[in-house]
């Protein structure tokens, strides 16, 4: 057992325990109850811009870049306005973005879809649908590990730098300028291509990061998380 992250306690506690991938800590946690088996997802399977497209369970492949969802370390989406001009009107641009080592160049797959780079009756309606079933695989078959890995992280008392612009640590949230105590920290929102965190006292957001931004997606799950973990 090589990765750092929460296992059932050896020492018999019922709960998990901590495994920083050299040796059990002390940070303890109760059993998580089970949650129901999410149905499967189907298979994305499709060419654009002339290049195939395929999503499964195991892994993501366009054209010649390819890579499995265990090995996913970050992930990307958001949708940009295109604007009016080159003799076509205003449309919308989907982009899809999975990686490793986020921030420092490593391999990913990306894959932009839009109107024109899809064939078919309404290619319009199409991209969307295109793009949100990959979302949806994304989310299945690597968020929720990504999460829980990072929620992980931070519980056994590691500072963790998301976004490239948020950190969160075992005390609460900082970037650009703010910090928050996990008391302070309301949540976090995606509005307007960008993840909003609100404080407590006020309905006005005091930090965002924007959404292409490595994991920057994750963060309202991430937030949760933690903060049901401190709860419990």
């Amino acid at each position: 057992m090589s990765q750092p992250g929460w296992y059932p306690d050896p020492h018999g506690t019922g709960g998990l325990r901590w495994w920083d991938g050299r040796g059990w800590t002390d940070h303890l946690t109760p059993e998580p109850h089970p949650q129901p088996r999410a149905p499967a997802v189907q298979p994305v399977d499709a060419a654009v811009r002339g290049l195939r497209l395929h999503a499964d369970q195991q892994a993501m492949t366009y054209g010649n870049a390819s890579l499995p969802w265990q090995h996913v370390e970050w992930v990307a989406y958001w949708a940009a306005s295109l604007p009016d001009g080159y003799g076509r009107g205003p449309g919308v641009q989907w982009i899809f973005q999975v990686g490793r080592h986020p921030f420092h160049g490593g391999p990913r797959v990306e894959v932009v879809i839009e109107p024109a780079a899809l064939t078919g009756r309404d290619p319009a309606a199409d991209s969307e649908r295109l793009w949100l079933r990959l979302v949806e695989l994304c989310r299945a078959q690597a968020e929720r590990r990504l999460v829980a890995e990072m929620a992980g992280r931070v519980q056994a008392g590691e500072s963790i730098d998301v976004a490239h612009g948020l950190t969160v640590h075992p005390g609460g949230v900082r970037g650009h300028r703010v910090s928050l105590s996990w008391s302070a920290v309301a949540g976090a929102t995606v509005e307007s291509g960008r993840i909003w965190i609100k404080q407590s006292s006020g309905s006005t957001p005091v930090l965002y990061i924007p959404q292409q931004n490595p994991n920057a997606v994750l963060v309202p799950a991430l937030l949760s998380a933690l903060k049901r973990m401190r709860a419990g």
